[in-house]
């Protein structure tokens, strides 16, 4: 009996330990005082290996931000837990961070900058629904990466987004989303299907060109001619249009129109 109450003590005081951990963060993290001094931003400081917690307050302030480049090539990261009140992830904030294989966004996140992931070895991302903002590049070169869920205030997919993400299979795309950038899944070469949703009205150039594996495209809603550049958003096989009507356009692939019909095009 007293080795069973000494073990519970022993697991209590290892979640406790878990959970102030939590709440105060990684040591060494480098906060700095910002907007009137009722705010602080983070960067790495000396936390520069293992698993990264960013807390949600500091001195009893908010930490409301990660700064630009905050963890820019600390190729020891492994995982990055960001705190609840964080709103903005910063341009290059952990570009380059190559073993980083998981990051927790919370629903406090509205903007993540330009290359903010970029390079990183991420093997599966959640953008959620609070975000409104991707910049470009932001998960470019995340070659571990295997699947994305875009959540539903994104409105753009930004240019170069998801460019040679290598590993990528799975894309979810948010019902907010009305445009997908030039380049956005360039190079994407296991990506073999794609649903996309009713609001998208613009698929800019080489937006999945190079993607090799791709032979499935559901276009849920009515894409204008002009919403697709005349560089061609898709790759060679696939630069039939959806709403073309004429076997002559060639390529393989099934393309699902909005009153549910398909139509499969062979290359002749």
């Amino acid at each position: 009996m007293k080795c069973k109450f000494i073990g519970l003590i022993a697991v209590f005081a290892l979640q406790t330990a878990f959970v102030f951990a939590q709440a105060a963060g990684t040591p060494g993290l480098s906060f700095i005082s910002i907007n009137n001094n009722t705010e602080f931003s983070v960067s790495a400081g000396t936390a520069t290996t293992g698993a990264i917690v960013i807390p949600a307050t500091h001195n009893n302030r908010p930490v409301t931000q990660i700064n630009p480049g905050a963890f820019r090539g600390l190729g020891n990261i492994t995982s990055v837990t960001i705190g609840s009140n964080v709103k903005t992830i910063g341009v290059n904030a952990f570009m380059d961070c190559t073993n980083l294989a998981r990051v927790t966004i919370p629903n406090s996140v509205t903007y993540i900058d330009v290359s903010a992931f970029e390079n990183t070895g991420l093997t599966s991302v959640t953008i959620p629904d609070s975000v409104d903002f991707l910049g470009m590049n932001v998960f470019r070169n995340c070659t571990r990466l295997t699947s994305v869920t875009i959540g539903n205030r994104v409105s753009t997919i930004p240019l170069n987004a998801f460019q040679n993400c290598r590993d990528l299979t799975s894309v979810t795309i948010g019902t907010g989303v009305t445009s997908i950038g030039s380049s956005a899944f360039q190079d994407c070469i296991r990506l073999a299907r794609i649903v996309i949703p009713v609001q998208v009205t613009s698929i800019g150039s080489n937006a999945f060109n190079g993607c090799t594996s791709l032979v499935s495209v559901s276009i849920n809603g009515t894409i204008p001619s002009s919403g697709f550049s005349r560089l061609n958003a898709f790759p060679g096989d696939l630069r039939a249009k959806y709403f073309i009507q004429d076997d002559r356009a060639g390529g393989r692939g099934t393309y699902t129109r909005p009153d549910g019909s398909s139509r499969v095009w062979t290359k002749r």
